[in-house]
C-alpha cells in the first residue's frame, strides 16, 4: 500500500476567516424559519447530543455493510446503506452555521467533535467510512459517496478552525481512495450505484484539497474524473460529452428512472464548474451550462425545482410535480456557481423561484423535521422517512441548514471590483467591516422594500431587477433590466418598489411524455405506500397556475379551502384577468382573495403562498397549485 504523503498548506488565502460580523443574517419569515431549524437541528442540547451522536455512531456500528440480510431491499442480494453520509452533512451544516451566526461555541464544538471523530475512527491507512469492508465499492453501495461528505466536512472544519489535523485527515482519505482504485483496478465510475454519479461527485472535495495544499496528485485525480466524463465511446454517464449533443438528459441512455439520479448529477455539475475555475479549461463549465439549459427545458417543474422524485425523466411534460428537497437545494447551488462563473442573471431568477417555493415548502415550520419531496397538489407532502434505520437523520433534512446559509451568502455580496450586489430582497442585515446594508419589508409577499446603507466611506451598489418583474422603481424612478447602479455614503435609505400583480401561467409542456415514464411518474407522485390518502390524486392534464412576484400561489385548507375547492379546477386560463386582495389572520405567510374575470363572468377563491400551504405534516393539509 502506498504511504500517505505529507502535505503543506500553500493556499492560505483559501481559508475563510471566522468573523462574527461578516455576511448576511436572514430576517423576517425566512429568517425565523432558518433560526428554528438552526436551533432544533444544531444548537440545542439534543442536537449536540443525541442527534449528532447518532450520525457519529454509524462509524462505530458500520451498519452500512454489516446490516442483517432481512433489512435488504431485495432478499438474497447484498446492498450497502448510506448511514455514513450523515456525519459529513451534519458537520458541514455546523461549519456553515458557526460562520453564519458568529458563535464561538459552535466553532469550538466543530473543532472538538471533528478531532475526536478522526482520532476515533480513521484507520491507519487513511480509510474513514461507515463500511466495515473498505473494498466494498462496486455494486449497490454508497461507500465513496459517504466518504465524499466526510472528506468535504473535514476540509470545511479546517477552513473554520485552522486545525491542520483535520486537513491532514481529509488528505489521507483522498490518498487512500486514489491508491485503492489503482489497487483494485477499478475506475471511479464503476463504483457505487446510478452509473457512478454519486462517486463522481467526490471531485468537489478533491479540488478543495488541491486548492488548500497545491498537491498535484489531487488535480491529477480531478483531471481523470473530468476525462472519464468526456469519452468518445459514450460509456455512461459521460456528462461532459453528452452535454454537447441535442438530446435531453432523460434520452441519453435507456431507463432514466434507474440511472438519471438528479441530486447526485447536480452535485457532479457543481464540481465541473469548480474544475473549470481552477484549471482554466472552459469545456467542463460549458458542459454544465448546457446541461443546465437542458434541465431547465425538460425537467423544470411548476414548483421551481427540477426532476421527478429525484430523477430526470422529462418532468416538464408531467402535470404532477413531486420534487425531492435535496434536488431543489442542489439546483440552487448549481444556479449560484453558474452565476458566479458566467455573470448571467437567469441563474438567479431560477434560484429565486426554487428557494421561495419548493425549498421553503420542504422546510417544516418548527424546525424539527422536513419533507423528502414536495408536491404540486395533494393532502400533504411526502414527509421525511426514517432512512436506513436512522431516528434523527435523513438526506434532505441534513442538507437544509446548509441551504439557508447558502441563500444568505447569495443575497448580498461584495464583488471583486468592490461593488455590493443586492441580488435578493428578503429582510436581513449584511455587514462587512464598517459597512452595513439592512433590507426591510416583507419581500416577496410584499412589494415595498427599503435598503439602508451605513458606511464611513463612499460605496457603490447594484440592485438586481428580477426577471419576473415587469416594473421596478428605485426612489420612485423606474429602472430597466439587469442591474441598477447606485451610490451611498454615511447613511442612506433606498426605497424599492416591485409591481406584483398576480399573473396566470398556462402550462405548456415542451414535448410529449414517454408513456412508460408517465406511469412511473404517477406511482412516484402518489407514493401510496407512504401516503395512502394520495391514492388516485395524480392528474392526467395540465392546468393554469398563478404566480405573484417570484412566489407560486396555492388553494389550500390553510386559507379555508375544502377538498372540492382545492382539487377542482376553476376553469380559468391565461385569457382571464386576475386581481388580488390581501387577507389577514391566516396561519400562512401570505394570503389573498383572488378574483378571476372574463366576459362578465366572475370567480373568486382564497389562495396563499405555496410554501406555507402545507409546511407541516398532517394528512388533511389539502392544497393545489392548479387553478
Amino acid at each position: 500500500m502506498k504511504s500517505v504523503k505529507k502535505i503543506t498548506v500553500v493556499a492560505a488565502a483559501a481559508l475563510t476567516a471566522f468573523a462574527a460580523s461578516g455576511g448576511f443574517r436572514l430576517g423576517g419569515h425566512v429568517g425565523a424559519k432558518a433560526d428554528e431549524l438552526f436551533e432544533k437541528r444544531l444548537a440545542c442540547e439534543k442536537a449536540r447530543g443525541d442527534i449528532f451522536a447518532e450520525a457519529e455512531n454509524a462509524f462505530a456500528t458500520r451498519y452500512d455493510d454489516l446490516h442483517p440480510a432481512e433489512d435488504d431491499f431485495d432478499r438474497g442480494r447484498h446492498y450497502g446503506f448510506w448511514q455514513g453520509e450523515y456525519w459529513g452533512k451534519t458537520m458541514l451544516s455546523y461549519c456553515d452555521y458557526a460562520r453564519y451566526s458568529g458563535r464561538e461555541d459552535m466553532r469550538r464544538f466543530v473543532r472538538s467533535k471533528a478531532r475526536q471523530f478522526v482520532r476515533g475512527f480513521q484507520r491507519e491507512n487513511g480509510y474513514l467510512c461507515s463500511y466495515d469492508n473498505e473494498d466494498f465499492v462496486v455494486g449497490w453501495c454508497w461507500n465513496v459517496w459517504s466518504r465524499k461528505y466526510t472528506m468535504w466536512a473535514l476540509i470545511a472544519a479546517f477552513d473554520l478552525t485552522g486545525d491542520r489535523e483535520l486537513l491532514d485527515a481529509a488528505a489521507k482519505m483522498a490518498d487512500h481512495l486514489i491508491a485503492q482504485l489503482e489497487r483494485l483496478r477499478t475506475p471511479l465510475a464503476f463504483t457505487g450505484c446510478f452509473e457512478g454519479l454519486p462517486s463522481t461527485s467526490v471531485i468537489n472535495p478533491v479540488l478543495a484539497l488541491y486548492e488548500r495544499t497545491g498537491e498535484r496528485r489531487y488535480l491529477d485525480f480531478a483531471d481523470a474524473i473530468a476525462a472519464d466524463n468526456d469519452r468518445a465511446d459514450g460509456r455512461a454517464p459521460n456528462l461532459i460529452a453528452n452535454a454537447f449533443g441535442d438530446r435531453p438528459v432523460h434520452e441519453w441512455y435507456p431507463n432514466p428512472e434507474k440511472w438519471a439520479k438528479a441530486y447526485e448529477m447536480l452535485s457532479c455539475l457543481e464540481g465541473f464548474v469548480a474544475y473549470s475555475r481552477i484549471t482554466g479549461r472552459r469545456r467542463a463549465l460549458d458542459a454544465a451550462v448546457r446541461i443546465w439549459d437542458k434541465l431547465h427545458e425538460a425537467e423544470l417543474n411548476v414548483l421551481g425545482g427540477v426532476g421527478c422524485h429525484d430523477h430526470f425523466i422529462g418532468a416538464a411534460a408531467f402535470p404532477d410535480s413531486i420534487t425531492e428537497t435535496c434536488d431543489v437545494i442542489h439546483w440552487i447551488r448549481l444556479c449560484r456557481c453558474l452565476h458566479l462563473a458566467t455573470g448571467d442573471a437567469k441563474y438567479l431568477d431560477a434560484a429565486e423561484k426554487a428557494f421561495y417555493n419548493a425549498f421553503l415548502a420542504g422546510a417544516y415550520r418548527g424546525g424539527e423535521w422536513a419533507t423528502h419531496d414536495v408536491r404540486s397538489h395533494g393532502r400533504r407532502h411526502l414527509t421525511g422517512m426514517y432512512e436506513v434505520k436512522m431516528t434523527y437523520h435523513f438526506c434532505c433534512l441534513d442538507n437544509l441548514p446548509r441551504a439557508f446559509a447558502t441563500w444568505s451568502e447569495m443575497a448580498v455580496r461584495r464583488t471583486g471590483d468592490g461593488v455590493y450586489d443586492v441580488d435578493f430582497y428578503g429582510p436581513g442585515e449584511y455587514t462587512d467591516g464598517g459597512v452595513s446594508i439592512t433590507i426591510g419589508g416583507d419581500y416577496p409577499v410584499g412589494g415595498e422594500v427599503t435598503v439602508k446603507v451605513v458606511s464611513p466611506m463612499p460605496v457603490k451598489l447594484r440592485f438586481r431587477r428580477p426577471g419576473w418583474c415587469g416594473s421596478m422603481k428605485v426612489d420612485g424612478a423606474a429602472v430597466g433590466g439587469g442591474y441598477h447602479a447606485a451610490a451611498a455614503e454615511g447613511g442612506r435609505v433606498f426605497r424599492l418598489d416591485f409591481a406584483m400583480p398576480p399573473r396566470i401561467v398556462r402550462a405548456v409542456p415542451a414535448f410529449k411524455a414517454v408513456e412508460r415514464l408517465d406511469e412511473v411518474r404517477r406511482g412516484w407522485f402518489e407514493m401510496t405506500f407512504h401516503n395512502p390518502e394520495m391514492r388516485g390524486m395524480a392528474r392526467r392534464y395540465f392546468g393554469c397556475s398563478v404566480e405573484r412576484g417570484p412566489i407560486l400561489l396555492a388553494k389550500a385548507a390553510a386559507v379555508g379551502g375544502d377538498d372540492r375547492t382545492c382539487f377542482s379546477d376553476l376553469g380559468v386560463d391565461d385569457g382571464w384577468k386576475v386581481s388580488d386582495e390581501a387577507l389577514g389572520g391566516k396561519a400562512v405567510w401570505g394570503a389573498w382573495r383572488l378574483t378571476f374575470e372574463k366576459d362578465g363572468v366572475r370567480k373568486t377563491v382564497n389562495a396563499c403562498d405555496y410554501s406555507s400551504a402545507a409546511d407541516y405534516d398532517a394528512p388533511r393539509n389539502s392544497f393545489s397549485v392548479w387553478f
